[in-house]
């Protein structure tokens, strides 16, 4: 499987005939750079999930609707190393010594799942074939921590306002959007 939630794999077993489980790993591993709030960070994203869904299939065909949870361990590293003058909260500060401004977003709990899907591997009369998921895992407000070094005298409350800035601007992840693909082979 491939998608939002990173690469990985999933065992199904039927329950009844229109009723299967599913449990699933994933991991998802890179870095981008990103603008916030005008501050040039280099992020890094080091997610992993595990699983476990039940999907009903309602017309006794490959399309489903899944409940489920997902256990997240999604952490996002902030590093931004200004070479001039930065605007942080509601400061402009000058960049002394190498500068740098390093935090972490983090999405941790069980959350649950709601989503509709194709593909039934138990039922499937081929030995494979294709699945997609579209769903939305509910998860809690991210947390974010934020420090600064090297910057000018009086940075403390204006970091605070920072934090929480991005962490407003992340909020809209508490609906963290699935959109997977994946490649099924019955044994």
């Amino acid at each position: 499987k491939a998608g939002t939630t990173g690469f990985g794999g999933e065992v199904t077993a039927g329950l009844l005939t229109d009723l299967n489980a599913r449990a699933g790993i994933n991991f998802l591993n890179f870095d981008i750079d990103q603008d916030i709030d005008d501050v040039e960070y280099n992020l890094g994203l080091d997610f992993s999930s595990i699983s476990g869904l039940v999907d009903w299939h309602v017309f006794d065909d490959s399309f489903h609707l899944t409940g489920g949870v997902y256990s997240l361990n999604h952490e996002i590293s902030l590093d931004a190393r200004p070479t001039e003058s930065v605007d942080i909260g509601d400061g402009t500060y000058t960049v002394s010594g190498g500068g740098t401004i390093k935090g972490a977003v983090e999405f941790d709990g069980l959350s649950p799942y709601l989503g509709i899907g194709w593909g039934n591997p138990i039922q499937s009369n081929r030995n494979w074939g294709f699945t997609l998921d579209l769903g939305v895992i509910f998860t809690d407000s991210p947390d974010v921590s934020l420090s600064a070094t090297g910057l000018a005298a009086g940075l403390a409350a204006d970091i605070e306002i920072e934090r929480k800035k991005i962490e407003d601007d992340l909020d809209a992840l508490r609906f963290y959007p699935v959109v997977t693909m994946g490649l099924f082979f019955r044994f």
